[in-house]
C-alpha cells in the first residue's frame, strides 16, 4: 500500500513537469516560427534540464498590492530570463537559462476532486493585464489549490496568527507536493512555507514580505493594555489576558524567527519592514519597493478642474476641492480617524468657503461580510456627524473610476497607523494630490519625505492634527498646491515597477539563486 501511494505521488509529480515541459516547447516554437530574438535564445539550447521558478501567492485574484507584486515579479523574471538567453546566444554559447519555466501556485477551491492540478495560465495572464496593466508571456503554469480557505485569517476566530500560520503550512504543503520547483519565491508572506520548501522539499527560497506577522509594535502595544484591532477591550482590561496573550506573542515570535531563517533571499517593502524583519529574524532584509502605478498616474494634469460637489463645472468661488482616501474598509485603514479628522475641520472657527465647500471621497473595495458591516457603520457615522453633504462613498469601484477621483482630488488622505508601505500614497503623488498620511511606518519614513525644493506632503497622528493639516493645504492658493503637487509627482517617480524589476532581479542575483 505504501509502495503505492508513493508511486502515485511520484507519477503525479512526474506528469505535471511533463505539463509544464509541454507549455514551454509550445511558447518555444510559437516565437521561432516568429523569427524573434527570444525565440531563437530559446531554440538555441534543446537540451537540458529545464529549471522552474515557483511564485507562490495563493490569493492571485484578490487586486490588491500585493497582487500587482506577484505579477510584475513574474514579468520581471520572464524579461531578465530573456534578456540572459538573447546575450548567451548572441555570445555563441549555449545557456541553461533559455530553460526557464514559470509556475504560479494560485487557489482554485473549486477545482473538484478529479479537475486538473497543473494547468495552463492564460487567466493568470490576462488577470494581471486587465487589472495591473502587467504583460505576461503565455508559458505561465498554474498548479491549482484546493485549501487556499485554511491561510484565511477570517476563519480563525481565537489564536489567529498561530492557527493561520498552521494554515499556511497545510496550504504550502500542498502545493510543494502537487510540484516542487527548482526556485520557490513567496509573494504572499506564508513563513511557514519556508522550511518546508528549503528543507523537505530542497529548493532554493526567496519572499518578498509585506509586512511581519507579528511585530515588536505589536507586543508592546499588549504590554501596554492599548485596545487595537489586534487587541482587544477584554484582553487590554485583564493583566492576566494581558499576559497570557504575551506569551502566546513571544512563543510565535521564535517560531517565525525560525521559518524566516529558512529563506536564502528575504526582500521587504518599506524601511519599516525591513526593521521588524531583521529584528525578528535576525537577517539583513533587501528593500524593493512595490510597484506602483505611477506612469500612468503621471500623465493626469496638475491643474485640477473646477467641479462642485456632483462633479458639475463652475466657477472658481463655487467649486469644491476635493480630498480622496483610497483603501478596502478594513478596520487597521482608520476609517473613523479620517470621519473625525472631517468632522473636526467642518467645526473649525474660521470656516472659510474653501472649507465649507470641500468634499472628502473614500474610494475602497470590500473582501467579506466584515468588511460590508464595516462600510455600513461607517455610513452611519457619517450620518450621525451630520457630514452626509460632504462625505461620498465609491465601493469596489473600477480603476477608471478611481483614476477619475484622483484626477479630481487636491488632497490623498490616509490615516493607518503603521502602514507598511503604503502604495495609495504614492499614487496620490503621481496623480498630483498632496499626501496626507499617518506620521508612521512607510509614508513617514520612505515616500512623504521633504527635497531640496520643498516638500512633498504632510503627516499628522491625531484626528485634530490632520484636521489642521487639512485646513492649511485647503486654505493654501491654487498655485501653492500645485507647487507641492509637482514636488511630490517628482517623488513618487523613485517607486515605479521599472524600478521594482531592477532591484527584484538584482536581489535574486545576489543571493545567488538566480541563474
Amino acid at each position: 500500500m505504501a509502495h503505492a501511494w508513493k508511486t502515485s505521488a511520484r507519477a503525479r509529480r512526474t506528469n505535471a513537469r511533463r505539463i509544464i515541459e509541454r507549455v514551454w516547447n509550445r511558447r518555444k516554437m510559437l516565437d521561432d516560427a516568429r523569427g524573434t530574438t527570444a525565440g531563437r535564445a530559446r531554440g538555441a539550447d534543446r537540451v537540458g534540464r529545464l529549471r522552474v521558478i515557483g511564485f507562490y501567492h495563493p490569493a492571485h485574484a484578490d487586486g490588491g498590492g500585493g497582487e500587482r507584486v506577484l505579477f510584475a515579479a513574474i514579468a520581471s523574471a520572464q524579461r531578465d530570463a530573456k534578456r540572459r538567453s538573447a546575450e548567451a546566444e548572441a555570445s555563441g554559447r549555449s545557456s541553461e537559462s533559455a530553460r526557464v519555466a514559470f509556475v504560479v501556485y494560485a487557489s482554485a477551491p473549486d477545482m473538484g476532486a478529479r479537475g486538473d492540478r497543473v494547468v495552463d495560465g492564460a487567466d493568470v495572464v490576462r488577470r494581471a493585464k486587465e487589472r495591473f496593466g502587467v504583460e505576461l508571456d503565455d508559458d505561465v503554469v498554474v498548479v491549482r489549490l484546493r485549501n487556499e480557505r485554511y491561510s484565511r485569517a477570517e476563519n480563525y476566530r481565537w489564536c489567529t496568527i498561530a492557527r493561520q500560520f498552521l494554515g499556511s503550512a497545510f496550504l504550502g504543503w500542498e502545493a510543494l507536493w502537487a510540484f516542487t520547483p527548482d526556485v520557490f519565491v513567496d509573494t504572499v508572506g506564508h513563513a511557514a512555507t519556508y522550511p518546508l520548501a528549503r528543507y523537505v522539499f530542497g529548493c532554493e527560497t526567496a519572499a518578498y514580505v509585506h509586512y511581519p506577522t507579528v511585530s515588536t509594535d505589536m507586543i508592546d502595544r499588549v504590554a501596554a493594555g492599548r485596545v487595537m484591532y489586534n487587541n482587544s477591550g477584554r484582553f487590554a482590561a485583564s493583566k492576566f489576558l494581558t499576559g497570557l496573550k504575551l506569551v502566546y506573542y513571544r512563543l510565535f515570535a521564535v517560531a517565525y524567527r525560525w521559518c524566516g531563517r529558512a529563506c536564502a533571499c528575504v526582500m521587504v517593502n518599506s524601511s519599516w519592514t525591513k526593521a521588524h524583519i531583521d529584528t525578528l529574524w535576525g537577517v539583513d532584509a533587501k528593500i524593493v519597493y512595490p510597484p506602483c502605478n505611477v506612469e500612468d498616474l503621471s500623465t493626469i494634469p496638475l491643474t485640477r478642474p473646477l467641479l462642485d460637489a456632483n462633479g458639475a463645472a463652475v466657477k472658481k468661488d463655487k467649486a469644491s476641492i476635493r480630498v480622496v482616501s483610497v483603501g478596502q474598509f478594513r478596520p487597521e485603514k482608520a476609517h473613523l480617524v479620517q470621519i473625525a479628522a472631517w468632522k473636526a475641520l467642518k467645526k473649525m472657527k474660521n470656516r472659510s468657503t474653501n472649507i465649507e465647500n470641500a468634499i472628502l471621497v473614500f474610494v475602497g473595495g470590500c473582501r467579506d461580510k466584515a468588511d460590508r458591516e464595516r462600510l455600513a457603520d461607517l455610513k452611519q457615522s457619517v450620518k450621525d456627524l451630520e457630514l452626509e453633504d460632504s462625505v461620498q462613498f465609491h465601493v469596489d469601484a473600477p480603476y477608471d473610476v478611481v483614476r477619475r477621483e484622483l484626477s479630481r482630488a487636491s488632497i490623498g488622505l490616509h490615516a493607518m497607523l503603521d502602514e507598511h508601505f503604503g502604495i495609495c500614497v504614492v499614487e496620490y503623488m503621481a496623480a498630483g494630490a498632496i499626501p496626507v498620511a499617518h506620521a508612521s511606518g512607510g509614508p513617514l519614513l520612505d515616500i512623504i519625505r521633504d527635497v531640496p525644493k520643498g516638500v512633498t506632503g504632510f503627516t499628522a497622528d491625531t484626528p485634530q492634527a490632520f484636521a489642521e493639516i487639512l485646513e492649511h493645504v485647503i486654505m493654501m492658493r491654487r498655485a501653492e498646491r500645485e507647487e507641492i503637487a509637482g514636488r511630490a509627482r517628482e517623488r513618487s517617480k523613485l517607486f515605479t515597477e521599472a524600478n521594482f524589476r531592477e532591484s527584484f532581479i538584482n536581489a535574486l542575483v545576489n543571493a545567488g539563486i538566480w541563474m
